[in-house]
């Protein structure tokens, strides 16, 4: 009887694991194009993207163009986005969400915020940017730089033979104050990444210590990372902390702007998650699927400027791989978690 009991447990055990592994890698079930491409003609999905607003646009024209599904999106930064997500749990609004820093993404998995999909397309990922649950996957990877503006620079400090700031502490010189301009860890993954690695990297003290005079120089705090880019190329402001995808779409839009990549340098990858629960699963995962593909990193990464997590796609205007070596230990899952605290002690000093 005891020796039934016990076969009857590992069956069911076995089941319950065999039962699991087919929800997260079950494919699809749509008709194909003749090129090999799902058919989601009168098929939609619903984004959240917290990617720039041109590169949130090409993902979804590309996915259109070649499956023929309709979409709609709505551009949230990335703590903006995670509160939207947690909020609407009940009742998801939203298949996808898209871009954003990696801390909230993983929080999202960890909360049961995201669905389970390990995308076909993913085993070729390293797995350093990919979750193995398959709660999310990394698309894209790029630094937390900081960004000078040059003729500002040339005038206003040159002259007293002032070196460029190299790492993230130079932005505490008292020479900078009222000069510095990045996006509030409130709203915005890009102001929380600083807040996040500064805490992984220091002493308690030290970190308050850094938060209080990163403070004091900041002249203003934007809503998304974006637009504190925008701010250093108008000239509005003098330096600033942003992603270094960001800051090489500007240049080669034509302003003139120095970006300085620390060593071990703060980073962040843009990833894609399954809302759980969302109205249109199937052409959703149709878009992760479509996401992970060698041509679509190559085509986004040509106008994202961000490295693709694919180590066989690669792009002339994406920064080389060798950034990858910059990168430091990061733990995105530890960010996550201590999100609210850390933001408790920003927002009291």
């Amino acid at each position: 009887m005891k020796k039934l009991y016990l076969f009857t447990l590992v069956l069911c055990l076995t089941l319950l694991s065999v039962f699991c592994w087919h929800i997260r890698t079950v494919q699809p079930s749509v008709t194909r194009l003749p090129d090999g491409s799902p058919d989601l003609h009168g098929r939609h999905i619903v984004v959240y993207v917290s990617l720039r607003d041109e590169v949130g646009r090409a993902y979804l024209e590309l996915f259109k163009e070649k499956t023929g599904c309709t979409y709609e999106y709505l551009y949230l930064p990335t703590q903006t986005a995670l509160a939207r997500i947690r909020n609407e749990r009940n009742h998801p609004q939203a298949d996808i969400v898209i871009g954003g820093t990696s801390h909230a993404q993983i929080q999202a998995g960890i909360e049961g915020l995201t669905a389970q999909y390990i995308s076909p397309n993913a085993a070729i990922i390293p797995e350093r940017f990919k979750d193995p649950d398959g709660c999310w996957t990394g698309i894209a990877t790029t630094p937390l730089a900081i960004v000078v503006n040059r003729a500002r620079w040339q005038r206003e400090f040159a002259p007293q033979g002032k070196k460029l700031p190299q790492v993230y502490a130079d932005l505490l010189d008292p020479d900078y104050h009222g000069q510095i301009v990045f996006s509030d860890p409130n709203t915005a993954g890009t102001g929380y990444t600083i807040l996040a690695y500064i805490d992984q990297k220091l002493s308690p003290n030290e970190t308050l210590d850094f938060y209080r005079r990163l403070r004091q120089n900041t002249a203003e705090f934007t809503f998304n990372g974006y637009t504190s880019v925008e701010k250093v190329a108008s000239g509005e402001c003098l330096l600033g902390l942003s992603f270094l995808d960001d800051q090489t779409s500007l240049r080669i839009s034509g302003f003139d702007l120095i970006s300085i990549v620390p060593p071990e340098c703060a980073w962040t990858m843009d990833a894609v998650s399954l809302i759980k629960n969302g109205p249109n699963p199937e052409p959703a995962r149709c878009f992760i699927d479509f996401c992970l593909e060698k041509e679509t990193q190559e085509q986004i990464s040509r106008m994202a400027y961000s490295v693709p997590t694919r180590p066989d796609a690669a792009s002339a205007e994406a920064p080389p791989v060798e950034t990858f070596e910059l990168y430091t230990a990061f733990d995105f899952a530890r960010a996550g978690r201590e999100q609210s605290a850390l933001l408790e002690k920003w927002n009291n000093l």
